[in-house]
Formats: C-alpha cells, sequence, structure tokens
C-alpha cells in the first residue's frame, strides 16, 4: 500500500489524506506497510502516534505539508 501510495500524483495523495475517513484509513494502511516493510523506530513511533490521535485532521493536514515538500509522509523513512 505504501508503494501503491507513493507512485500516485501529489494532488490525489492530498485529495485522499483530506478526507475525514478514508484519509485516516489511507495514513493507517501506509503507516502499517512501512512498519512491516522496515521496522525502524521512526516508522514505529509515527504508527503509534497516529493512532492515538492521528484521528484529528490536523496531522492529516500537517502530512499534506510534508508531502509536498519531501514527496513522503511525516515519520515514515
Amino acid at each position: 500500500m505504501e508503494r501503491w501510495f507513493s507512485k500516485l500524483d501529489f494532488l490525489t495523495q492530498a485529495i485522499l489524506l483530506i478526507l475525514p475517513f478514508i484519509g485516516y484509513l489511507i495514513e493507517i494502511g501506509v503507516r502499517i506497510f512501512a512498519v512491516v516493510r522496515l521496522h525502524s523506530k521512526k516508522n514505529i513511533a509515527g504508527l503509534v502516534i497516529f493512532v492515538l490521535v492521528g484521528w484529528a485532521i490536523l496531522f492529516n493536514i500537517i502530512d499534506i505539508f510534508v508531502l509536498s515538500r519531501t514527496d513522503d509522509l511525516m515519520l515514515i523513512e
């Protein structure tokens, strides 16, 4: 899922992240696949933080800004 998400263009990624319930599911899926692929502390911390408070739209908006700068979500290697 992480590779599928990274292949999408920025506008599609932003639209998927900004939709309230879909954005949460996409982020959880991408973060779980990142943890499975690479067991780094950064990926695990990102998953835990997002599961605990990721339901807030604030993290999705921050991820859109990070995505526009780095072509990857916040706290994912």
